[in-house]
């Protein structure tokens, strides 16, 4: 199982409820109708940031509707193109593209926020569609377009990206560091739990286990300052997972359990399932085989109850061998 897959982003997020956003100066009370394109595209984007994509939809179609009223191209450039992003997300990857299509319609080289927004977009549409490589040109362009033009949280968006969608993983590596530079340099801190995790991941993948820890390490950090629960949990799994891969057990273990604990009180049967194949293989790497086997088993049960016999089956059918050949 490639543990690095899990990526949980993202930055602090605003909150809000209803459809009418206080102003406390003059006790005006201003509704969504009667705020700009650009306002209402502000409050869109917070919405995003909580992954309520389906509501962040609905808002970045008003913004599509008031920007075309205020022949605002710039920010109907930009609606459009999360219009496509929320339904790549939501798994309307056709109706997305017709947004995709209607963005290309407006955006302008000439106009940063939109061009770089669009650019985003289509490139993340051609990595779903497995054309890494014009993926990888348009994140490249994306990143040249946006330090040219000092809009440096979009151009840490394409190192991230690039990282992704990089073959090589020296080049992962390097544009996870690019990545990880740019945010730093320009104080983007809620950027840098996602970079790290992501380097941290290249470095697993490539078994280079010691760097992974060191990423994971550093990963944590920022996610305990900017990510929400699932974000802290998973930055303690990984830690406790790549100890396991380094052969420290104990250490593990002491990562691992308080896990598998605030996973079970989630009810999150893939992070519960996570957490036993990994403590499984810790008792069994110290000795303890029937323990490990049972932790195995439930970490199978746990799997199914998170749908990937059907949507990993590859999954199960890994964790099924590893119990046969532990004849259990």
């Amino acid at each position: 199982m490639k543990r690095s897959s899990i990526l949980l982003l993202i930055p602090i997020f605003l909150a809000f409820s209803g459809s009418a956003v206080e102003q406390k100066s003059k006790g005006a009370v201003v509704t969504n109708s009667e705020m700009s394109a650009d306002s209402l595209l502000a409050l869109a984007d917070d919405i995003f940031q909580t992954r309520d994509y389906q509501k962040a939809l609905t808002s970045y179609l008003d913004v599509v509707k008031v920007a075309g009223k205020e022949f605002n191209y710039s920010v109907e450039a930009e609606a459009l193109s999360q219009c496509a992003r929320m339904n790549l997300l939501l798994g309307n990857k056709e109706e997305g593209r017709t947004f995709l299509e209607k963005a290309g319609l407006k955006a302008r080289e000439s106009d940063p926020y939109g061009w770089s927004r669009y650019l985003g977009v289509r490139g993340r549409f051609e990595w779903r569609d497995d054309d890494l490589t014009t993926a990888r040109r348009t994140f490249d362009q994306m990143y040249e377009y946006c330090t040219v033009n000092s809009l440096w949280g979009r151009a840490v968006d394409a190192a991230h990206m690039i990282a992704i969608v990089a073959n090589d993983p020296n080049e992962q590596i390097e544009w996870g560091k690019k990545g990880i530079e740019a945010a730093e340099a320009n104080e983007i801190e809620s950027w840098l739990g996602p970079l790290w995790n992501n380097l941290a991941g290249t470095y697993y993948d490539i078994k280079d286990f010691e760097n992974a820890l060191e990423c994971y390490l550093k990963a944590r950090k920022y996610h305990w300052r900017f990510s929400g629960e699932m974000g802290k949990l998973f930055a303690d799994y990984h830690v406790g997972m790549t100890y396991r891969y380094l052969g420290q057990y104990d250490e593990s273990k002491k990562w691992l359990r308080p896990v598998l604990a605030w996973a079970e009180r989630l009810e999150n049967h893939s992070a519960i399932g996570q957490a036993c194949e990994d403590l499984g293989e810790c008792e069994i790497g110290t000795g303890n085989k029937a323990g490990g086997i049972e932790l195995l088993k439930r970490a199978r049960s746990e799997y199914v109850k998170a749908g990937f016999d059907k949507s990993w089956p590859d999954l199960i059918q890994n964790i099924d061998k590893r119990l046969t050949g532990l004849g259990g």
